[in-house]
């Protein structure tokens, strides 16, 4: 029984190969049984190895499916981004072609109508992922629960599910920088974990480096939180005060000693002049870079080069509000 619904599919792919056309295949047929109007918003991140009759093939094959071409390699996240803000479902699913399952898109979406406005994606066990990646893994997510006091699950992925609500509050969080892994526990939505085993790689055309791996951590941190610089700022200042003790301990010395060296007084404070003010001076600094995201936007994620659409889109008219009270 077809669900009376409309549900955006959203798939970033980069250099895909062979694989695109039978995910897109697999896709469509379990998005046609499933639900009575769909869409799937596949994002092509800058690939060089698809050619335009690729294109032509899969648009002239299937019903509902639609091309995002972005005019580069933008990443992952910014080519979600791209899909999220092109998609006009009731729910909107996003996922990882090749390594998250067709099949359990309509589990994830009925989860959503639950009640759960935000159902993520959660890998069952990191056992494939290697050591360097499990251990950076535990360490980035104790820091964003006990630092950054966001309740993000663990071994999160990119397969989620996001109400016409949800993704509403992303839209207008998005000149943030807020990131989609991260956003769900900012604004407070209802949200759910739906554990699953993913099938394979990505359809991505290699693997992501250590050093990619440490960015997207960090721009996930500095992107949503000032914790970083809140620390340089109280380091900041508990230098300054170490330097003005050090400064009343020179005083003191040179009060009660007579046999205090030449000129070791004057450089000593000198010296604990200069890094207090400098400890000071990067507080207050710290502390208004630290504001700096919130006051001014940011520059636009993604530019998408051209969009492509199946022959029918829609088997009719429908406006995309959910049906349902």
């Amino acid at each position: 029984m077809t669900a009376d619904l409309f549900v955006s599919v959203v798939a970033p792919v980069h250099n895909p190969g062979s694989l695109l056309a039978p995910f897109v295949a697999e896709t469509v047929q379990v998005l046609q049984h499933a639900f009575r109007h769909f869409e799937l918003i596949v994002v092509d991140d800058g690939s060089q190895s698809i050619e335009r009759a690729t294109w032509d093939a899969i648009l002239s094959s299937h019903d509902g499916v639609r091309v995002l071409r972005l005019s580069r390699e933008f990443g992952e996240e910014q080519a979600i981004a791209a899909g999220l803000d092109s998609a006009i479902g009731d729910f909107v699913v996003t996922m990882s072609p090749g390594a998250d399952p067709p099949a359990l898109i309509p589990a994830l979406v009925q989860r959503a109508r639950d009640g759960a406005d935000v159902v993520l994606g959660v890998k069952r066990t990191r056992a494939g992922d290697p050591w360097w990646l499990r251990a950076g893994a535990g360490l980035f997510y104790w820091y964003t629960r006990r630092m950054m006091r966001l309740d993000l699950p663990a071994n999160a992925t990119h397969f989620r599910c996001l109400s016409r609500q949800a993704l509403n509050a992303l839209n207008k969080l998005r000149e943030t920088g807020s990131r989609l892994r991260v956003f769900s526990s900012y604004i407070g939505y209802a949200s759910a974990a739906y554990v699953y085993d993913p099938v394979g790689q990505t359809l991505r055309s290699r693997s992501r480096t250590p050093g990619e791996a440490v960015s997207v951590a960090l721009a996930m941190v500095l992107d949503n939180t000032a914790h970083p610089l809140r620390v340089a700022s109280l380091l900041g200042v508990a230098a300054a005060l170490l330097n003005l003790a050090y400064a009343v301990y020179v005083l003191v010395v040179y009060a009660m000693r007579a046999d205090v060296a030449p000129g070791w007084a004057t450089m000593s404070l000198t010296s604990a002049a200069q890094f207090f003010f400098l400890s000071i001076i990067l507080a207050v600094l710290c502390e208004y870079v630290g504001r700096l995201p919130k006051r001014f936007g940011s520059e636009p994620g993604y530019y998408v080069r051209d969009e492509r659409s199946s022959a029918v889109l829609l088997r009719e008219d429908r406006p995309n509000v959910v049906s349902e009270p």
